[in-house]
């Protein structure tokens, strides 16, 4: 076969961003995906009745406010369609009350004014300041979400965050914030437990867990002042249309896609990648193909443990790497097809929440939320449901017959959990034999919140962190970030300390690269494939490009107020 100057192991959205960022600046790019197609965890399926499609992973998606949407076009000419819903996200409560927050930032601050005035007025300030110091904002969400972590860029950023606390009124430096948990963080800036659990929430479905130091309290920060913006949505056609933008990009933009074509192994010589050998199970039966650079969208174990030898990264390194932690960010999902929209019961002291496709159910006060966390972390599955719910089909009617709705609960769950209520459990198989009682419970505490929602339900897939495994190797335990955001992965420590060598996505081994398990981290921003693209296109000579200028947020400042709401509400 022929040589490449980049091949890109896997096509991932962020495999697929890289790809079609290098091809379009003029290298000769190959992309070898081992499935029959490429967004493996940003993909759309019918695996239930016939008419109702369920996005299996990313559905959260966040692409909006990445500058791929204006470089490589993927709108204007490869046809990707945001739609969402009047409100973005919601916290709902057995009490009968609940808290919103809307894609109008006023709508935000008629919710939270119910339950704290000192509230609604701090998110108003920081709304104002973000507004009235836009380029400032964009700064901070491009430069700490899409360059290399550096000590310049954090600094960078906390002066603004600084800045925006003293405008708030807040006694809080940059650096006080860095050193707090989420917890404690949601704590100092909010009074009202509706408030402060809705964000402790939110950055739990960030991936940031609030229990944990600098990752949690910057959850807290990013998930707050994406508040006054919210760029978060769903796409017309389900989660998998990103994948198909992306793929027709890379493929416009001249990049070579082989589906069928796992790797065996990259191909090192005298401490250099050279190129990768096919598994005897692709399309091509053990061929070689060498590239002046390899990319790895695989995460971090797999990609040095299964497909380098020992030999060429030395036993001390595959100890650090053996090591890389994968049992956080890991989900128990249940999905139905629906006859109907769920009722919230809260719907009655704030009817907002039936227009909104996504939000929390459980954890009444911070306490609740903290025992939920240290319970996850011990790998014990909490008695009680703490978990996401989404209804996609209210911000796009296309994913359910005429009259019906999808909808999905996400559980937050340790992959590999040794007890539940109802017992001791072995680790990862343990979710095959408990899987039909735990959804079970999560369809009951759906109904509690929302009465009549079982006698909604007209079918039900679960899907296990095991199952995500098994259909996604590379996702070890499940893991749908690419490891653990934990404070020794995060930032400048990710993956570990050691691998990458002279930036964000160089790894110690020469021509190397990973555009997955690094920062942010493996999500639908496409910043980990948009960091590996920047790094190689240096690396190449081509990075400077004309159209290859545009800042996170951009596109979605100039166009929020063209995205559809509230499609498939009735």
């Amino acid at each position: 076969m022929e040589d490449y100057d980049v091949i890109i192991i896997g096509g991932g959205v962020n495999g697929l961003t890289t790809s079609a960022y290098l091809a379009r600046s003029g290298l000769k790019t190959l992309v070898l995906e081992a499935r029959g197609e490429c967004g493996a965890h940003c993909d759309t399926t019918e695996p239930g009745l016939p008419g109702f499609t369920h996005n299996l992973h990313a559905t959260w998606l966040i692409q909006a406010m990445s500058p791929c949407i204006e470089d490589l076009g993927l709108v204007d000419r490869f046809g990707l369609e945001h739609v969402t819903t009047e409100y973005c996200y919601a916290k709902t409560f057995q009490d009968g009350k609940n808290v919103l927050m809307g894609v109008d930032p006023l709508l935000t601050f008629n919710s939270w004014e119910k339950h704290s005035e000192k509230d609604a007025l701090f998110f108003m300030k920081a709304a104002d300041y973000m507004m009235n110091n836009m380029e400032d904002a964009k700064g901070v969400f491009h430069d700490f979400l899409y360059l290399a972590p550096s000590e310049e860029n954090l600094k960078a950023t906390g002066n603004v965050i600084s800045n925006l606390m003293a405008a708030c009124d807040m006694d809080l430096t940059f650096n006080q914030i860095w050193n707090m948990n989420g917890f404690d963080l949601s704590c100092k800036l909010f009074e009202s437990e509706y408030v402060r659990t809705l964000i402790q929430s939110l950055t739990w479905i960030a991936g940031m867990p609030p229990i944990h130091p600098s990752v949690g309290s910057m959850g807290t920060l990013l998930t707050m002042l994406c508040g006054p913006f919210f760029p978060i949505h769903q796409t017309k056609g389900g989660s998998h249309a990103l994948t198909h933008s992306l793929v027709k990009a890379a493929t416009t933009y001249g990049a070579r896609i082989l589906p069928c074509c796992p790797v065996k192994e990259i191909i090192i010589q005298h401490g250099t990648a050279k190129g990768v050998q096919l598994s005897e199970h692709s399309v091509f039966p053990n061929e070689k193909i060498f590239a002046k650079k390899i990319i790895s969208n695989l995460t971090l174990i797999p990609t040095f443990r299964h497909l380098i030898k020992e030999e060429h990264i030395g036993s001390k390194m595959a100890a650090i790497i053996d090591k890389f932690d994968y049992n956080e960010q890991n989900l128990f999902a249940t999905y139905w097809a629906l006859d109907g929209a769920p009722q919230f019961a809260s719907a009655d002291y704030d009817d907002g929440i039936q227009r909104c496709y996504t939000g929390y159910f459980g954890g009444k006060d911070t306490e609740a939320m903290k025992r939920f966390n240290t319970d996850l972390v011990n790998r014990v599955i909490h008695p009680d449901i703490r978990a996401n719910w989404f209804v996609p089909s209210l911000t796009d009617p296309t994913q359910a017959p005429e009259g019906c709705h999808t909808a999905f609960v996400w559980l937050d769950a340790p992959p590999q959990p040794k007890s539940w209520k109802h017992g001791a459990l072995n680790g990862l198989p343990a979710w095959d034999d408990i899987k039909e009682k735990m959804a079970d419970q999560v369809a009951a505490t759906f109904e509690k919140y929302a009465p009549g929602f079982k006698k909604l339900i007209k079918d039900q897939i679960i899907y296990t962190p095991f199952d995500m495994q098994r259909n996604n190797p590379s996702a070890v335990l499940g893991n749908w970030l690419g490891g653990s955001v934990i404070p020794s992965q995060w930032y400048m420590n990710r993956p570990v300390k050691g691998v990458l060598n002279g930036g964000g996505s160089r790894t110690f081994v020469k021509n190397l690269y990973l555009s997955n398990s690094i920062h942010l981290f493996s999500y639908s921003g496409l910043s980990s494939g948009y960091i590996a693209a920047s790094e190689v296109a240096e690396d190449m000579g081509t990075r400077e490009q004309d159209w290859w200028t545009h800042k996170a947020l951009e596109w979605y400042i100039d166009n929020m107020s063209e995205i559809p709401q509230n499609l498939g509400v009735r």
